[in-house]
């Protein structure tokens, strides 16, 4: 029962799978320090992203730098079912790309099609170490500690406070420590110099192709989109309520943007995030949940200006330079934030120390105090410092 990812149809027993669920790794761990069987002779590099969108395109700087300072060493990618198609974008950096997606909550997001069978985890980490795994670069919690165990590399670098406890005598454990303001994609290029690679990573990368280009011209002529004119993308959601700012907010940056600077006003999101759209912008057009998100990129690196919160989109918008303005409450700019002239961040407060805010399961206890603090005048300064212009009275 223990490698069953399917609740149970019995709702007696569903307590009880939960319970069992919640011991999937301990008991994975456990069965990796016991196994036997050796290590393979090879010599390639294991990274784990098991985040999504945005996690994924901020470790492909480090997986370019490997690659370029290691090019003959096997480069295994670990990415979660919910970041394959985006990750299969990069497949030239490594070597290969293996599907490994923790069951975690804040993961899986409550999506049954993103939950793995546990003996299809296990196998898969019985894989690698009959390749040979001589450094494996992932998280320093429960599911990174199962797959050191299981996999059995000399070297597992992580970003945390400590080594792990029952790890493997002969694994080397490199710990960075976690720096709540040092830029994601930096922080993971960090975790490279155990490698003897000093590299720095200040951007993200996506290429739109010309297919994708092709689609988004046909469809911005299909909504009758003015490319003479400026066109402004308007992302309320994030992934989690507590960093959504007020839509009612959005709404009024929208208004004013329209009005006083021309700019056509388009609302692009998830399915899940229709609500989000404020009833007083009926007359923009509307693509929440209608693009695909190779489609959006297109659409986005057409566009003049970025409105959103911390999400995907933004770290989207950044790889592809469009100019962003973005508002931050629970999570770190200084971590998440795109950097460059093309971008401003606005947070006014640190989060409530009782915030959880990488779970989407839970909701703000304070009613949005550090997103309630950023008023719509700090928006419209911060759009007026983009474009050059003074702020319209």
């Amino acid at each position: 029962m223990i490698f069953s990812h399917k609740m149970p149809k019995n709702s007696k027993n569903s307590d009880n799978w939960r319970k069992m669920e919640r011991w999937r790794y301990i008991l994975m761990d456990f069965a990796g320090r016991c196994w036997l069987g050796r290590r393979g002779p090879g010599k390639g590099i294991a990274v784990v992203s098991s985040g999504h969108l945005g996690d994924i395109l901020h470790a492909v700087p480090m997986l370019k730098a490997i690659r370029a300072q290691n090019p003959q060493k096997q480069l295994f990618w670990l990415v979660g079912p919910w970041s394959e198609p985006l990750a299969r974008r990069y497949a030239h950096y490594v070597d290969k790309i293996i599907i490994f997606g923790p069951n975690l909550p804040p993961l899986t997001r409550g999506k049954a099609v993103w939950r793995q069978h546990a003996f299809k985890q296990w196998q898969m980490a019985l894989k690698l170490r009959k390749n040979g795994i001589e450094t494996l670069i992932a998280p320093l919690n429960g599911f990174g500690r199962f797959l050191a165990n299981a996999i059995q590399p000399n070297r597992w670098i992580g970003i945390g406070e400590r080594r792990p406890p029952r790890v493997r005598r002969g694994i080397q454990t490199v710990v960075q420590p976690y720096e709540k303001d040092r830029y994601e994609a930096d922080a993971l290029c960090g975790l490279l110099k155990p490698l003897g690679i000093e590299v720095r990573a200040d951007r993200l990368e996506y290429v739109v192709t010309p297919e994708e280009r092709q689609a988004a011209s046909e469809f911005l002529r299909m909504e009758a989109v003015d490319l003479t004119r400026p066109l402004a993308l308007f992302a309320p959601g994030s992934g989690w309520s507590g960093k959504n700012w007020l839509p009612e907010r959005f709404g009024a940056v929208a208004e004013w943007l329209a009005a006083a600077k021309g700019f056509q006003i388009a609302w692009v999101g998830t399915p899940n995030e229709v609500a989000l759209v404020p009833a007083s912008r009926s007359g923009d057009w509307n693509w929440v949940g209608k693009t695909s998100l190779s489609l959006l990129a297109g659409i986005m690196a057409r566009a003049q200006l970025f409105v959103g919160n911390d999400s995907g989109l933004l770290h989207f918008a950044a790889a592809l330079d469009v100019p962003s303005v973005s508002i931050w409450g629970p999570t770190s700019p200084g971590k998440w934030g795109p950097k460059g002239n093309l971008h401003r961040t606005i947070r006014k407060v640190e989060r409530c120390a009782d915030c959880i805010y990488w779970d989407y399961r839970e909701t703000c206890r304070h009613d949005h105090a550090c997103m309630k603090a950023v008023g719509v005048a700090d928006v419209q300064k911060a759009i007026n410092s983009l474009i050059g212009e003074p702020l319209s009275t």
